[in-house]
C-alpha cells in the first residue's frame, strides 16, 4: 500500500510539534530550577551570540530545495547529484568559515560583555565555542536534509525530528542533575547533531540511491545561486535581527544582563511556540508550492493554496494566542515561578503581531520560489535596523518591555501593511478575498477570551487545579463554536477521515 507521505509528514509533524509543546511544559520548569535565571539566561546569550554565524550561509541553503526540486521535476537524476555534489562543496566550505568566524567571535567577546558577565566570561567563551562546532557539523550535512524534503520522504524526516524532540530533554535533564550546567546541554545537543546527521547519510545513500557527483559539478550556477540566494541572505539577516538582537542589547546593560535575557527569552518561547504550531503543514508544502510554481499555476489557484493552508493555521494561532492572553499570567506563574511576571508582557507583544505573517507562511513561500522575493528583504532589512536602533535607545529607559513593543510595532509596519500591500498588488494573489476567509475563524475566540478574562476577576485561576480546568472548558468550546460556525467542509474532513478509518477498521474485525 502507497503511503501519502504529504499528508503523513504533515500528521507527524503536528505530532513532533505536539511533543515539542508538551515537553517543555515539564522539562523547561525543571531546568529553569537547575540551572537558576542567571545560568539559563547566560545560556541562552551564548545562542543568540552564535546564532550571527549562520549568516554566513548567505542564504543558499533556501537553494537547494529550489534547484534540486527543479532537477527531480525533471526527472535528471545526474544532473541532481551533480547538483548535490556542488551543495555539498559550497556547504563544506562555509561550514569551515563558520567555525573560524565562531572561534574568532568566541575570542572578541569579553571586549563587549565584560562589564555585565564579570567572571561568567571565561564559561561564556567555552558556550560560543562548542556551540560553534555544533554548527559546523550541521553545515556540513544540512544537504543530505534537503534530499530528504525534495523526494518527500516526511516521514522519516519527522520521524528524526520527533526522536530529536524527545531524547534532547531527557539527556539534558541527566546531564544538568550531574551538575554540568548550560555546558553539559551544548554538549548533548552537539553529540545528538552529528549522530542525527549520520542518520541522514545512510537513508539518502542505502534508501533513496541518491550520491553527490563531484566530477561534473554545474559550477556555472554559482553565480545564478549566489544572486537568488542574496535577497534570503538579507531576510535571514532581518530574522536575526528579529529574534537574536534584542536580546544582546539587553545581555549588554548592566542593570539587565543574564536575568533579563532569561525572562525575555521565556516571554518569547512562546511567540516561538506559536510560530512552530501554525509552520507545521507549510513547512512540508514547500516541493508542493515549487511544484505549482514551475508548472504555471495561475494566481487565483495560488491564492487558493493560501486560504486553504492559512485557515488551518489561523485556527492554531487563534486557540494559542487567545488562550494565552487569557491564562498566561497564571500559568507563567505556575510554570516559570517568581521573577517572571514580565515575561506575560513581552509575549504579548511580540506573538499578537506575529500572528499576520503566520498564517501566510505560503504566500512567503510562493514568492521565494518565483524568485520575487527582492523587495521583502529590502523591506525587512529597513524595519529590522529600525528594531535594533529603537531597542538599543528604549532599553535602558524601559527594560526588556521596550524591547518587545519596538519588535511588535517593526512587525505590524513590515510584515503586516507592507508585506500585504506587495502580495496584493505585486504577486498577485488575492489578499482581500485571503482575509475574507479567515475572518469568521477570529470572532468566537475573541468573545471567549474577553469572557474569560472577565471571568479571572472573580475565579483563581493561579490555581492549577482551577487553571487547568479552565484551559480545558476554553479548548472545548473553542472547538464546538469553530466547527459549528466556522469550519468548511475540507476541514471538517481533515478530522473526520482519520475517524471514520478507525471506526471501519473495527467494523470490518467485528464482522
Amino acid at each position: 500500500m502507497k503511503v501519502n507521505q504529504l499528508k503523513s509528514g504533515a500528521i507527524l509533524s503536528y505530532v513532533n510539534l505536539g511533543i515539542g509543546t508538551i515537553i517543555p511544559m515539564f522539562y523547561t520548569p525543571v531546568m529553569l530550577r537547575l540551572m537558576g535565571q542567571a545560568e539559563y539566561g547566560l545560556y541562552n546569550l551564548a545562542a543568540s551570540v552564535t546564532g550571527y554565524l549562520s549568516l554566513i550561509t548567505f542564504g543558499i541553503g533556501s537553494a537547494i530545495v529550489r534547484y534540486l526540486t527543479k532537477l527531480k521535476t525533471e526527472n535528471d537524476k545526474e544532473g541532481f547529484e551533480n547538483m548535490f555534489g556542488l551543495f555539498n562543496v559550497i556547504f563544506r566550505v562555509i561550514a569551515l568559515i563558520t567555525l573560524v568566524a565562531g572561534i574568532g567571535l568566541s575570542a572578541v567577546v569579553p571586549y563587549f560583555y565584560s562589564d555585565s558577565l564579570g567572571q561568567d566570561i571565561g564559561r561564556f567563551q567555552l558556550l560560543i565555542l562548542l556551540l560553534s562546532f555544533n554548527m559546523f557539523f550541521s553545515l556540513v550535512f544540512t544537504v543530505y536534509t534537503s534530499v530528504v524534503t525534495v523526494y518527500e520522504k516526511f516521514i522519516f524526516y519527522q520521524f528524526m525530528n520527533i526522536l530529536s524532540t524527545s531524547l534532547a530533554p531527557c539527556f539534558n535533564i541527566v546531564v544538568l542533575f550531574m551538575g554540568f550546567q548550560s555546558i553539559g546541554l551544548v554538549l548533548v545537543s552537539l553529540v545528538m547533531m552529528v549522530a542525527s546527521c549520520l542518520c541522514y547519510i545512510y537513508y539518502v545513500r542505502n534508501k533513496l540511491h541518491i550520491k553527490p557527483r563531484y566530477n561534473n559539478m554545474p559550477t556555472s550556477l554559482i553565480k545564478e545561486i549566489l544572486l537568488f540566494s542574496f535577497w534570503v541572505f538579507l531576510a535571514n539577516v532581518v530574522n536575526q535581527l528579529y529574534s537574536t538582537t534584542d536580546k544582546l542589547i539587553i545581555g549588554a546593560v548592566p542593570v539587565l544582563a543574564t536575568t533579563g535575557v532569561a525572562i525575555y527569552n521565556i516571554g518569547t518561547t512562546f511567540t516561538n511556540i506559536v510560530l512552530q504550531l501554525s509552520m507545521g503543514v507549510s513547512s512540508v508544502l514547500t516541493p508542493k508550492v515549487n511544484t505549482m510554481v514551475f508548472s504555471g499555476s495561475d494566481n487565483r489557484q495560488l491564492t487558493d493554496l493560501v486560504i486553504r493552508i492559512g485557515r488551518i493555521q489561523m485556527y492554531i494561532v487563534m486557540i494559542v494566542v487567545t488562550g494565552f492572553i487569557a491564562f498566561g499570567r497564571q500559568f507563567i506563574q505556575f510554570w516559570a515561578g517568581d521573577g517572571y511576571q514580565e515575561a506575560y508582557w513581552v509575549a504579548l507583544v511580540t506573538m499578537i503581531p506575529a500572528c499576520v505573517p503566520l498564517v501566510q507562511g505560503v504566500a512567503l513561500q510562493i514568492i521565494v520560489a518565483q524568485n520575487r522575493h527582492r523587495f521583502r528583504s529590502l523591506v525587512y532589512l529597513g524595519i529590522a535596523v529600525g528594531n535594533v536602533i529603537g531597542t538599543y535607545l528604549l532599553v535602558n529607559s524601559f527594560g526588556i518591555i521596550g524591547a518587545a513593543v519596538v519588535t511588535g510595532v517593526a512587525n505590524i509596519i513590515g510584515q503586516g501593511f507592507i508585506m500585504n500591500w506587495y502580495y496584493w498588488k505585486k504577486i498577485g494573489l488575492e489578499i482581500p478575498r485571503f482575509w475574507k476567509s479567515l475572518l469568521n475563524i477570529t470572532v468566537c475566540p475573541i468573545i471567549m477570551c474577553v469572557v474569560f478574562l472577565i471571568i479571572s476577576y472573580f475565579v483563581d485561576f493561579y490555581n492549577p487545579a482551577v487553571m487547568l480546568a479552565g484551559i480545558i472548558v476554553y479548548t472545548i468550546l473553542f472547538i464546538v463554536t469553530q466547527w459549528r460556525f466556522a469550519m468548511n467542509d475540507y476541514e471538517k474532513n481533515i478530522f473526520r477521515a482519520p475517524v471514520m478509518k478507525v471506526v471501519n477498521k473495527f467494523g470490518k474485525k467485528e464482522a
